[in-house]
C-alpha cells in the first residue's frame, strides 16, 4: 500500500509543472487520468526527443503510470463526460490563467458548491490576485521576480539563466503536491476539499527564506556569486580535474578540510589556484574514490546518471537505454516510474463507463 492508493486525481494541466505535480502523486500511490484536448494541445506530447514510439522523452517521462482522457471540453456533451468524472474525483488539477476555467463553465466556485469534497489545484505563475495574476511568463521570469537570479555568479554584470527551472519544478510541482497531500489529510479530517492558489513565483521564493531573512537583518544586498554557498569560497565551488571531468568540493567546516589536506598530502591555504593546481594532478574519479570524508564528489552529466552505483542501490533510477527513468523519490518510485505513459485518449472509453458516462455520447459532438 501507498500512501495514496485509492486517490482519483484528473490533471488537466501542460507541459512542466503541472504534469510534474501529478507524477509525485503517481509516486505516492495515486490513480491518475491526464485530460487532453484531442488536438495535442500538450506540446510535451510531441516535443523532441521522441522515443521509438513517437512520444516525446520528457512526455514519456512525467506521465509514466497516467491514464489519458481525450475531451473537448468546450463541446456540452464532453463538459458533461467532465462532470461525470469529477463525481468520482478527490483532486483536479489545472493550470490555465486565472478566468479560464469559469469560461469552459467549470468555475471554482461553482465546482466547490457541486462537488465539494474535491481538492481543486490552480497552479500559475503569479496566483489567482494581484495586478499581475493575468500576465503570461515562464520559470525564468518567476525566478527573476523570486529573487533567485539575483545570488549567482554574473558575466559582465549578468546572471547566467539557471541550469534548472526551478520555479516550475520545485515552486510549482512540487508545492503544488504537498499542498494536495495536506488537503486531502485536512478533508479527512472536516468532510470538505477546497481550492488551493499555488503561484510558481511564491514557491520559488519561499526557498529564499533564510536568505531575505538574512538581509533584513544585515541590511546588506548578498555579492552575486560571492558569498560562501554561491561561488566566493574556493572551500565551496568546482574545479576540473586531469581528464577533464568536475569535481565539487565543500569542506567547509574544519574536520573535513583537515581530511582534505591529509588526502592531498600538503597544508592547503583555501586558495582557489592552489585547489586548481591539485585537483589537476588526477582524473574525477580517482579524487573522488580518495575524498569521500572531505565531502567531495564527482560532478555527473546526465548520461552517467543510470550507472552510478549509489543511485543504482537505491532504485533512484531505474531501465536503461531510451527507458532510463529517475524514480519518485518515495518507495516503490523505481516500479512506478517504469509503467507505461499513456496514448492520446487510450482510456477514454474505460474510465468514462467505469463512472457511468456513456461515451458514445460523444461521437455527435
Amino acid at each position: 500500500m501507498k500512501p495514496l492508493n485509492g486517490i482519483r486525481v484528473l490533471d488537466m494541466s501542460r507541459l512542466l509543472p503541472g504534469p510534474m505535480c501529478s507524477w509525485y502523486l503517481v509516486g505516492l500511490g495515486a490513480d491518475v487520468c491526464k485530460i487532453e484536448s484531442p488536438d495535442g494541445a500538450d506540446y510535451l506530447r510531441y516535443m523532441p526527443p521522441l522515443r521509438a514510439d513517437g512520444q516525446g522523452a520528457w512526455f514519456s517521462a512525467l506521465h509514466a503510470g497516467k491514464k489519458s482522457i481525450a475531451l473537448n471540453l468546450k463541446e456540452p456533451t464532453h463538459l458533461e463526460a467532465m462532470n461525470a468524472l469529477l463525481e468520482d474525483a478527490d483532486v483536479l488539477i489545472e493550470s490555465s490563467r486565472p478566468g479560464v476555467l469559469e469560461r469552459l463553465g467549470m468555475a471554482p466556485d461553482r465546482l466547490r458548491e457541486d462537488f465539494p469534497r474535491l481538492v481543486i489545484v490552480s497552479i500559475t505563475g503569479f496566483g489567482q490576485t494581484g495586478p499581475m495574476k493575468d500576465r503570461p511568463g515562464h520559470d525564468l521570469g518567476f525566478q527573476a521576480l523570486a529573487g533567485t537570479l539575483s545570488l549567482a555568479a554574473r558575466s559582465e554584470g549578468v546572471p547566467h539563466v539557471p541550469g534548472m527551472p526551478i520555479a516550475d519544478v520545485a515552486g510549482g510541482a512540487l508545492t503544488g503536491a504537498l499542498r494536495i497531500c495536506a488537503a486531502l489529510f485536512e478533508r479527512e479530517r472536516t468532510g470538505t476539499g477546497c481550492w488551493l492558489d499555488v503561484s510558481m513565483t511564491e514557491g520559488a521564493m519561499a526557498m529564499m527564506a533564510p536568505m531575505v531573512a538574512g538581509v533584513a537583518v544585515s541590511g546588506e544586498r548578498p555579492v552575486p556569486g560571492g558569498e560562501v554557498l554561491t561561488g566566493g569560497s574556493p572551500r565551496y565551488g568546482i574545479y576540473r580535474c586531469s581528464c577533464g571531468g568536475l569535481l565539487s568540493i565543500s569542506p567547509l567546516e574544519p574536520k573535513f578540510w583537515v581530511n582534505l589536506c591529509a588526502v592531498v598530502g600538503e597544508e592547503l591555504n583555501g586558495g582557489g589556484e592552489q585547489l586548481d593546481r591539485i585537483f589537476g594532478t588526477k582524473t574525477r574519479d580517482e579524487w573522488s574514490s580518495l575524498l569521500g570524508n572531505a565531502c567531495c564528489e564527482p560532478v555527473l552529466e546526465l548520461d552517467e546518471l543510470g550507472e552510478f552505483t549509489q543511485h543504482q542501490v537505491r532504485g533512484a533510477v531505474s531501465g536503461a537505454g531510451e527507458d532510463l527513468r529517475v524514480s519518485q523519490p518515495f518507495p516503490g518510485g523505481a516500479e512506478s516510474a517504469q509503467l507505461p505513459s499513456p496514448k492520446m485518449g487510450e482510456h477514454t472509453e474505460s474510465t468514462l463507463q467505469r463512472v457511468g458516462f456513456d461515451p458514445s455520447r460523444l461521437k455527435g459532438s
